[in-house]
């Protein structure tokens, strides 16, 4: 018996230790300005990815205001989804990407930083749309990477 109270105690903490560590490394990817209220004029349901994590499930939304956009967790995934705001003049480029198992995402990189951010989604097109009607630069050919990693290295060169 004291055996299984110990194992259960050890498979916790491993939880709570993993989960810390998710919420840190996820933090890593966030990116925020002084960004005004503003009013929500559209949004988007899909997941992040990024450097350190790729969510699955409708985690996330990216979400168009006036000034710019956000891209943040749906309320029961704001602990473990990064928050990433750009205003749209900040934008360097929206690509589409494709990962090698068939997800599409959207990739937003900010000018001056390297890095980006993604937005897996099967809206990709109509939010290209969308930012290219905010004067923001896009590319709709389709970039095929294997990983976030390929992306973080492209926009080092």
């Amino acid at each position: 018996m004291p055996i299984v109270i110990v194992l259960i105690l050890v498979l916790a903490l491993a939880a709570i230790v993993s989960l810390a560590v998710w919420i840190r490394r996820t933090a890593s990817c966030g990116r925020t300005t002084d960004a005004p209220a503003g009013e929500l004029a559209r949004s988007f349901s899909g997941d992040v990815m990024c450097r350190s994590a790729i969510t699955s499930g409708s985690l996330a939304r990216l979400e168009f205001f006036d000034w710019g956009l956000r891209l943040r967790g749906v309320i029961v995934s704001r602990w473990i989804v990064p928050t990433w705001e750009a205003r749209y003049d900040e934008l360097a480029i929206a690509e589409l990407v494709k990962l090698r198992f068939g997800r599409n995402a959207v990739w937003l990189t900010v000018r001056g930083e390297p890095g980006g951010i993604g937005f897996l989604t099967s809206f990709s097109r109509d939010i290209l749309r969308e930012l290219e009607a905010r004067d923001v630069q896009v590319n709709r050919a389709i970039a095929e990477v294997r990983s976030p990693a390929e992306l973080y290295a492209r926009s080092r060169d």
